[in-house]
C-alpha cells in the first residue's frame, strides 16, 4: 500500500525491494488499490483494506490451490499513506496481522505537520480544482497527470484532515494504541523527510515503548521521503524482522 490517499496506483509505486523479496524471502506479495480522497474518506479507504485482507484470509488460498499460501501468516506493509493504513490495520483488523512493516508512515492527519502549511512546491489551484470536488468521480487510481499534484497542494494548504474526512481521535494512531494494541512493528523514517514529518512516527514509537509493545525503529540521518524506491535499497533488516513472525 503506497499510494498517497489523494493520488497514485499500485503498479507505479511498489518499491523494488518488496518485489525482489518475493524470490529472496519466499513470501507472496499482494498489492491493492483503494478509493482515493477526497471523494472517499479514510473510513471507507480502511474498509477497502479490510476487504482485501478478508479476501486474502478467506478466498485467495483456495483460488491458488494446494499449499501455495498460508493465510494465517500475514504481514502488512506500506509506505507513507500505505504506512498509515498499515498501522490502522494493526489497530482495527482482527485477528491482528502477525507483524507490521511501516516505511515513513503518516500517523496523524490532525498532527502539527499536516495542520501547518508545508510549501515545498507551490501548485496552481486550477491544476487540481476538479479533483478537490468531493462529489466528483470516485476512483481507485489515476494515470500520470495533474492529480499527481494533489499531495503538494495539500501540504501547501494544510488541509489533509479535511480531505480525508478525519475529525476526532479515531484515526490518530498514537491516541488508540493503549486501547487497541499493535502487533510487532518495524518502522523506518528518515529525519530529513519533508513530505511526512518524522515527528509523526516519534510520537507513535514513544507510546509503543511506553506500553511495552514490540517495536523496532530506524531513524536514518539525512534520509528523505521515498528513499527506498531504487534498486540498491534492500531493507534487509526489515525483512529479518519480518521473518521472525512468519
Amino acid at each position: 500500500m503506497v499510494q498517497t490517499f489523494t493520488q497514485g496506483r499500485r503498479d507505479r509505486s511498489v518499491p523494488p525491494h518488496l518485489v525482489n523479496g518475493v524470490s529472496k524471502y519466499g513470501y507472496a506479495l499482494v498489492s491493492s488499490d483503494y478509493r482515493l480522497a477526497p471523494q472517499t474518506g479514510v473510513r471507507e479507504i480502511l474498509q477497502d483494506v479490510k476487504d482485501c485482507i478478508a479476501f486474502i484470509r478467506n478466498e485467495l488460498a483456495a483460488k491458488l490451490g494446494g499449499d501455495a499460501l498460508d493465510p494465517t501468516r500475514l504481514v502488512v506493509s506500506g509506505s507513507s499513506a500505505g504506512g498509515y493504513l498499515t498501522l490502522l490495520t494493526g489497530l482495527y483488523v482482527e485477528p491482528k496481522p502477525s507483524a507490521l512493516l511501516c516505511i515513513y508512515p503518516i500517523t496523524d492527519p490532525l498532527g502539527q505537520f499536516f495542520s501547518s502549511p508545508q510549501p515545498d512546491e507551490i501548485v496552481d489551484p486550477a491544476l487540481v480544482a476538479e479533483f478537490l470536488n468531493v462529489d466528483g468521480e470516485v476512483v481507485g487510481n489515476n494515470a500520470p497527470g495533474p492529480r499527481d499534484k494533489m499531495y503538494n497542494h495539500m501540504l501547501e494548504n494544510a488541509n489533509y484532515a479535511q480531505l480525508l474526512q478525519v475529525s476526532g481521535d479515531e484515526f490518530r494512531i498514537s491516541k488508540n494504541i493503549d486501547r487497541c494494541g499493535l502487533p510487532p512493528t518495524y518502522i523506518v523514517h528518515g529525519d530529513a523527510d519533508i513530505d511526512v514529518g518524522v515527528d509523526q512516527v516519534d510520537e507513535v514509537v514513544g507510546v509503543m515503548v511506553g506500553l511495552g509493545l514490540e517495536v523496532v525503529y530506524k531513524r536514518p540521518r539525512g534520509v528523505a521521503h521515498s528513499f527506498d524506491l531504487t534498486e540498491d535499497i534492500t531493507m534487509d533488516d526489515m525483512y529479518e524482522f519480518m521473518q521472525k513472525y512468519l
